[in-house]
Formats: C-alpha cells, structure tokens, sequence
C-alpha cells in the first residue's frame, strides 16, 4: 500500500472528468510506498481515461531511455505495437503534461499530434481497417512525476538509485502507456543507457550489455510474457551483482537464475545475505503450491532502490530492504498479480490477499527460514490488525477504485485479505482441495486478469462445495464476529453447546456462518470439536464424560474473530426438557417450555425475532415451583415469528433453549409438528399445507452434511409424514428442512440421543 491518497477518476467518455479531496489513509505503510511532504498528502487530482483506447490491443513495448542514477530526468523513445480491433481514425495514450514530446510517428510517418489531459491524441487519416497493425513511436524527454519514478540517495549504506513504481496509475508518468488492465502487454524490451559505474535492472533477461558513446553502457532487457502495464519497470544505481539458483523440482534438473541487484556495499550485502538466500528455497516451495513459478524461462530477482517498501515487477521485484516476508510477498505476487491480474482494482484482493498469505504460507511451510517467527503468532497479529476496526470490505467498493488509500489498504486488501484466504482454506477441510483450487486458477487464467467471481468459481469447481455464503460474509461483507459459549452437561457422558454470536457491522454483515473449531479444556486432557454454524445461538450436542474447565473458541486460529483466546465458559444449571409454541387465538402465539433442572434460575425471557437472528425481549416470566410455563404473545401482526427461552441467573449467566418458529395461523400457510423430539428411533412430522404439491424435505447434520433427502407430494391440508431411518444414524445434532414450491417452510433443530 502507500502512505497517502490520491483520487484518479476514470471517465471513459471523450470529455468528462471528476475530482475529490481525499484525507491521507490511517493504515501504516506495508509495501508500495510512496513517502512525500507533508502539505502534499491531501491532493486534489483530475483523472482521465478515453474509451477510445479501447479500439486498440496492446502487443508491444521497446523502451529505449537516457538515465541515470540519482535523477528523475528521462529521455528517449517508446514504441508500441497494437492490433485495432475498431475502425480507429485517432490514436490516443496517457503521458502526464509535464514530459516533452518531440515527435511522433505513426507507422513510420511523422504525424501531428496534439495533447491534453495527460494524454497525447494523434489523428489518423484515412481510419486504420480492424485488423490492421498500428506502431506508435514517440520521442519524448522531461523529468518524471515522482509519483512514478524515485531518486535519491541513502546516507546509511550509500546507495544512489532511480527507480520506477507505476502501481497503480503512475506508469504514464514516465512512459506514454495504455493504462487498462485487462490489456496487457504481450511481449517488451527494455533499454536503458546510463553512466558507469551504474547498473541497471529491469524485466526478463539481459540479453546484453553495449558500449555506447561517451563512455555510457546501455542494459538491453527483454521480457517474452504477458506483462500488466504498470509492471514493466527500471532501477539504476551503484550495484553489485549476486546470483544464486532455485531448483524447482517440476523443472529438474534444470535451474531458475536468482538475480540480485544491490548497493556495492559489502557491509550491507552481509546484512542481508542471509535472506536474500532465502530466495531460492522460497521460489521452490512456491512452485509446489502454486504451480511452477510462472517465469522460469527468465528469471526471478531484485533491485536496490527506496521505493519505501517493495514492489512486484514482473521478475525481478524492486526493494528498498529485504526483509523475509518482504521477500515472501513480492516473490508471491509473481502468481498473484504479475501471471494472473487483478482484472479491475476492486478485486485487488485477488495481488495483495493472496501475496499476503504468501507470507504466512512460507513461515507454515519453511519453518526454519523464520527461526524468530511463527505461523500461530504471525496470524494472530494479522488478526489483531484487522479487528482494529469494525467495519470495511476486502472487496474494494466502486466509489474508491481511485482512491489509492483505500485499495492498497494495509487492514483490508492486505491483512483482512489475507485472513480470509486462510478461513477459506479451512472451509475446504483438505489442503489438496484448497491448493488444487490455486493451481486450477493459475492454469485457466495465465498470463491474463481475472476477478474474485472467477476465483470463486475456479474454487467451486475443484472442491465440489459451495462458497457463496462465504464470499457474501467475507469478501463483499463488513466485520467479523464474536462468539460466546454457553454449555451444559444434561447427564455424565454428555455435553451442550450453545454458540452465541454478536457482530461488529449488524446492518451489512448481520451473521458469520461456517465451520468452526472448539477446544474443550478437562484436567483429564483436551479435546477439539468441529461445528457448522447455520444460525444464531445454535445448540450443538457432543458425548463425553470430560468435565470441562473451560472451552477455546478458534483454537487455531482459523476464522477471523474476536474471541480466539481461552475463554471460560458460563455453566448455568438449567435443563429445558420441552419448549413448543402453537398458534393461539385472536393471532396470537402460545408458548410452552418444561425444565428438568433450573438450579440458581431466576427468571425467563421470552426473546422473540423475524429473521432468527436478531432477537428482543418479548416478555419476562419469574420461576416457578412447577418447572412447566406457559406464555401468549399477542403482538405479532400475524406474522411467522422465531422465539427462544433464556433463563438467566442472578449473577446474569443465562441459558438458552433451542429457538422454533411459529406460525399465528391468521390465515391459510404452513404449519408443522415434529415429534417426537429429541427423535430416537423414527422422525415424524405433521405439516399443513395450503394447496397441493412436493414437498422437500432434507435432514442435515451439524457439520454440514445432508444426510438424508426425501421429495414426496402432499395433499392440500393437513399431512402426515414418517422417517424410520433416524434409528440407524449416529447420534448428534441434525436440522431437518421442508421445502415447498422453492420456498424454505421451517428449520427445526434436533437431537439424537
């Protein structure tokens, strides 16, 4: 991300424009970071793009410059190779106003050329045909923006560099570009001339170094993939060379060049020898993962320059340290942003989510390269980043795709990114499954962009299950939830769990559904226990005789959540043997519920709700002798109502009961009866339907499993079904569902003891 803000509006009419002041972002600077004074952080900046260039598609660059290290000034020539795909009568790219253009030369012919809006148009007479090829060559010289090109010098280690960073709207600050991502450039070479003794880097392979005049050196580079256009990239300075080589095992017995570029320093070089070594097994332990790293052919490397952080060019990252997990994400973008792109900036979780999770990936599986770090601890402090906030999407909305703050988001695109792609790998319950997923997506979306739906599918589509629900909550949702625990021993060999759930944005993300892992802590030893949460304040049942001292929400750490830590559950001595409610008179609810044990119970609230999540308090009842009560709620409009029973204690632990819905039968709908419950050997429902046809009913257990299905046709009315099956399933918590015309009827919990 940067440190600061800059609003780019895109207009893709011929004339239209937008502007904003931005406040300067709160995130603290991970990787691409642009540093400037102070009075300049809030900018005002007009941004426009013409739909025009969409009539053209990129194949490619030869950059041929004058540079030096230490300076911003440029000159030279850019040459770009598309193929039209509409009738183009003007030629039109982005280059900022403050560059000189000398000339321009449209398939060999010198062209007039007029400019306006950090763009350069050149009419075309007679039209280019579709099909045809159109090779622009501008010679062009000024000092470069310094939003896209840096230079300077570091006082520490002496390095004097100039280096490029053109993510996200900052190539055209140095180089005339199409700025559209979903063209990319097919093929590039790069040349530079400098002074020695400089050195200059940049994309794929140097194909050779040549003697120029006045004692000048220029670096020939040439790159044969598909290339983003803020990618492509240069970086001057005093350096040494280092090489080294990654042996990816899907390519043996041939080898990777490791190509570093560092300041000339040896005292410096030893500092960091010992993680630019970590390159090569990196490299090689991602290839397993994702597929083999996706520019073999060339190379992998870095350039010394204070950029403020890292940044992705294609092969070969530009550095201003090199920290290991530095080294980790930028070598992980290789994949995730470089080979497969982001195909607009609202789904750049698709680079820095994944590049991120690189991170921890390389610290899980190469332990030994981190001797001061760990897996557990590092998420828990990705964790505790984003729950520093309630509230905002990995998914960048559509009113801050230029807001640079907001998509290189250190909390969200980054850390919430990140987080994400971990519960995710979770929900698959198989890392074949999960890595399989990765790889799957690289295959189909090589050298090309694509969007989170596209990875969403990719995902589906290799691991067999549906991930809807998940990106509805963490991607496109706000928050993350909190959970807390109530549990129950009803008898010796058994254990009942309440998980309840509160949320940090109610109003955009109102529940967090999935699985979740829950360690029970006994002096007689651990056990950890896997549940599916489909709903609020859902009862889950386990047999054991342990008698628990205390339960782990999210022992490992998987799901973003506030309650990770050890947390001691709240033990109430309360037994609801029976809660059912029925439509009483008048539309009104009649609700009865009998306990076996009320212990320290004090009172009852009766909670009510219409979409089983959010609950109030519909009345009170005081305890009484009997263990049986009854209660009519009168003020329901007629309308399908949740309820629940919490008995609370005079300290305020509370326990509640299982939650039914009932229907107040003002008029003709569905109606049904489940006994006997908790079920032992047979399921039998009554059910009242208003006109004839299939009713669907589907039996699931707790962890997600359907493990039953029936599809049978009822007559209008009152009808009568049996299970016997429910005998020969093991015991646990089931949701039985009935479905009818498409419409999801009830949800009834139960339990087979």
């Amino acid at each position: 991300m940067r440190s600061f803000i800059i609003l780019l509006v895109l207009a893709l009419s011929t004339n239209y424009c937008l502007s904003q002041t931005i406040q300067p972002a709160d995130d603290a600077c991970i990787e691409k970071c642009h540093h400037q004074s102070a009075t300049s952080r809030v900018a005002q900046v007009t941004y426009f793009q013409y739909g025009t260039m969409n009539k053209y598609d990129l194949k490619y660059l030869k950059l041929d410059l004058n540079a030096t290290a230490g300076s911003r000034v440029i000159s030279g020539t850019a040459l770009t190779r598309s193929v039209v795909l509409q009738p183009l009568d003007s030629f039109v790219t982005e280059l900022k106003d403050n560059m000189i253009v000398d000339s321009v030369y449209i398939n060999g012919v010198k062209k007039v050329f007029t400019r306006s809006g950090d763009h350069v148009f050149v009419s075309l007479s007679p039209s280019l045909p579709t099909g045809s090829v159109v090779e622009a060559l501008f010679y062009y010289n000024g000092t470069a923006g310094s939003g896209g090109v840096f230079a300077g010098t570091v006082g520490s280690n002496g390095l004097t560099y100039t280096a490029t960073l053109s993510e996200s709207y900052q190539a055209r600050e140095w180089f005339p570009i199409k700025q559209f991502l979903k063209d990319k450039i097919d093929s590039a070479d790069i040349w530079v001339t400098t002074t020695p003794p400089y050195k200059v880097g940049s994309n794929g392979l140097l194909q050779g170094i040549d003697p120029m005049p006045g004692g000048k050196q220029r670096y020939r580079w040439k790159t044969i993939h598909p290339m983003n256009y803020y990618l492509p990239s240069i970086s001057i300075g005093n350096y040494m060379e280092y090489l080294n080589y990654a042996k990816p095992a899907a390519m043996a017995p041939d080898s990777i060049l490791i190509q570093h570029y560092l300041v000339d320093n040896i005292t410096y070089f030893n500092s960091v020898k010992t993680n630019l070594d970590k390159t090569p097994p990196f490299v090689e332990k991602l290839s397993e993962l994702f597929g083999l790293y996706p520019f073999s052919d060339e190379k992998y490397g870095h350039a010394h320059a204070n950029i403020g952080g890292g940044m992705e060019h294609q092969t070969m990252s530009t550095m201003a340290g090199f920290g290991s997990t530095l080294i980790a994400h930028e070598l992980g973008h290789q994949w995730w942003g470089d080979h497969v792109t982001c195909a607009t900036w609202n789904d750049i979780w698709l680079n820095e989510g994944f590049a991120s999770y690189c991170e921890y990936l390389l610290i899980e599986k190469t332990p030994l390269l981190f001797p001061t770090t760990n897996a557990a601890s590092y998420m828990q402090s990705v964790h505790n980043n984003v729950l520093s906030s309630a509230t905002g999407s990995v998914r960048v909305p559509d009113a801050s795709i230029f807001d640079e703050g907001r998509i290189f988001s250190g909390r969200l695109s980054y850390n919430k990114g990140s987080a994400i792609v971990h519960t995710l790998r979770f929900e698959m319950q198989d890392d074949n499954l999960f890595f399989n997923s990765l790889k799957n997506f690289q295959i189909e979306f090589a050298d090309s962009v694509a969007t989170a739906a596209d990875f969403k599918r990719v995902a589906e589509q290799t691991s067999g299950k549906d991930f809807t629900r998940f990106f509805n909550q963490w991607y496109t949702g706000e928050g993350y939830p909190t959970h807390n625990i109530v549990y129950y021993r009803p008898n010796a060999d058994s254990l009942l769990i309440l998980v309840n759930q509160t949320v940090s944005a109610p109003t955009i993300t109102s529940f967090f559904g999935g699985l979740l892992e829950l360690k029970i802590t006994a002096e007689t030893g651990d056990t950890t226990v896997l549940v599916n949460l489909q709903n609020n304040n859902q009862v889950f049942g386990f047999r054991t005789r342990k008698i628990p001292s205390g339960i782990v929400i999210d022992p490992n750490n998987w799901v973003l959540n506030q309650s990770g830590t050890v947390t001691n559950a709240i033990v109430v001595p309360v037994r609801f043997s029976s809660f059912t409610g029925k439509p009483g008179k008048n539309c009104s609810y009649e609700l009865k519920w009998q306990t076996a044990e009320e212990g320290q119970i004090s009172s009852y609230d009766i909670e009510m709700s219409e979409d089983g999540i959010r609950f109030i308090v519909a009345g009170t009842l005081p305890v009484n002798t009997t263990n049986n009560y009854a209660y009519t709620h009168t003020s329901g409009d007629g309308k399908k109502l949740y309820f629940r029973i919490k008995g609370k204690d005079s300290n305020g632990n509370a326990q509640y009961s299982k939650t039914i819905l009932v229907d107040p039968a003002c008029d003709t709908d569905f109606k049904i009866v489940i006994s006997p419950n908790p079920a032992v050997s047979n399921l039998q429902v009554k059910l009242n339907v208003p006109q004839a046809g299939d009713v669907v009913f589907k039996l699931i257990h707790a962890d997600g499993r359907i493990v039953y299905r029936s599809e049978v046709f009822f007559q209008s009315g009152s009808n009568n079904w049996q299970w016997n099956g429910l005998k020969n399933l093991p015991k646990g918590v089931y949701v039985l569902q009935a479905i009818f015309a498409g419409k999801e009827i009830i949800t009834q919990s139960l339990i087979k003891d």
